[in-house]
């Protein structure tokens, strides 16, 4: 009889102990026997790992890694970790559940911007049966970012009577949708929307991408809303803006340091929401689904680089 697969979970702030059933669950659905131990600095001989920021020793340690497992979509913080093998093939989840949320957490926030909910609730609340109701064109929503995530949002702002454009680094179709590719139209993107949606992954090229220069190419009385990166906006560029007027307000859910510095401007601008990276909760039983799938189809003889989340270390996703 075949002994069980070793795996090592190393889930930094995720409860690692909360997801061993459900990878165990899904690899026997899967077909794979497979032992999930949590990794305490021990070597358990691991061909596989499943991780989100992981200890550096755990790549000196457990040097027969077949391929690590990036429980959730960015990569960034774990390409530049310190000892990672060059050559260790990285999958990361491709939505697993977190796209829809993501969307949700989006539209609502188009909502409270369009729709002027602001005003309403807390103890500046406006006590105005007669208040203005917001009625015209709707604005148009823009899209930094077409891949499973961006592309999840876009279809669902469109559900909501928004119009919708989208850009991506290469050419991508969603129904439905104005797109533009590539650096020679992201100028005329970025003028024609009045709230982007920053859903970026951080890579060479989209690190600082949203500075000084790109954003004020917004219309003036922009919105901006980011569930991509921290690291792709200019944070003391977006400010600027903000305090000039320029940009009518921010909605902030990822940062370059997390958490967010209790002294960082942005928890105390008046035109800027912070809320603590949660626009995207990583499901366990549908992240554990797309593990355990990719852990069969390797085990079958499946070439990594074939498989659904496989990260390109030259795009940096």
């Amino acid at each position: 009889m075949d002994r069980p697969v070793r795996i090592a979970v190393a889930l930094s702030s995720m409860k690692s102990e909360q997801w061993t059933e459900p990878l165990r669950a899904a690899c026997a659905q899967a077909g794979v026997a497979a032992q999930f131990e949590l990794w305490d600095g021990r070597r358990i001989d691991a061909r596989y790992a499943v991780v989100w920021l992981p200890p550096p020793e755990l790549f000196a340690v457990e040097t027969g890694l077949r391929a690590v497992f990036n429980a959730g979509a960015g990569v960034e913080r774990l390409l530049a970790m310190p000892g990672l093998p060059p050559n260790l093939p990285i999958l990361r989840l491709v939505d697993a559940g977190m796209a829809p949320k993501m969307a949700e957490y989006v539209c609502f926030y188009i909502a409270r911007i369009t729709r002027g909910l602001d005003r309403f609730g807390g103890p500046d609340a406006l006590r105005d049966w007669n208040a203005d109701r917001p009625r015209g064109t709707p604005p148009a929503v823009g899209v930094l970012g077409l891949g499973a995530i961006g592309a999840q949002i876009a279809r669902a702002a469109q559900l909501f009577g928004y119009r919708v454009r989208g850009w991506s680094r290469t050419p991508k179709a969603v129904d439905g949708v104005e797109s533009f590719a590539g650096a020679a139209r992201l100028t005329e993107f970025l003028a024609g929307t009045q709230i982007l949606v920053d859903a970026l992954p951080l890579t060479g090229e989209t690190r600082n991408l949203l500075d000084r220069t790109r954003l004020s190419q917004l219309p003036r009385g922009a919105h901006l809303i980011n569930v991509g990166r921290g690291e792709t906006i200019v944070d003391e560029d977006l400010l600027a803006l903000l305090d000039q007027g320029h940009l009518a307000s921010a909605v902030l859910d990822v940062f370059r340091a997390e958490p967010l510095p209790a002294e960082h401007r942005y928890w105390h601008h008046p035109r800027v929401t912070v809320t603590p990276h949660l626009s995207g909760p990583t499901p366990r039983e549908p992240a554990a689904q797309q593990i355990a799938a990719a852990i069969a189809a390797l085990e079958r003889g499946a070439a990594a680089s074939s498989l659904a989340g496989y990260v390109d270390r030259s795009r940096g996703y």
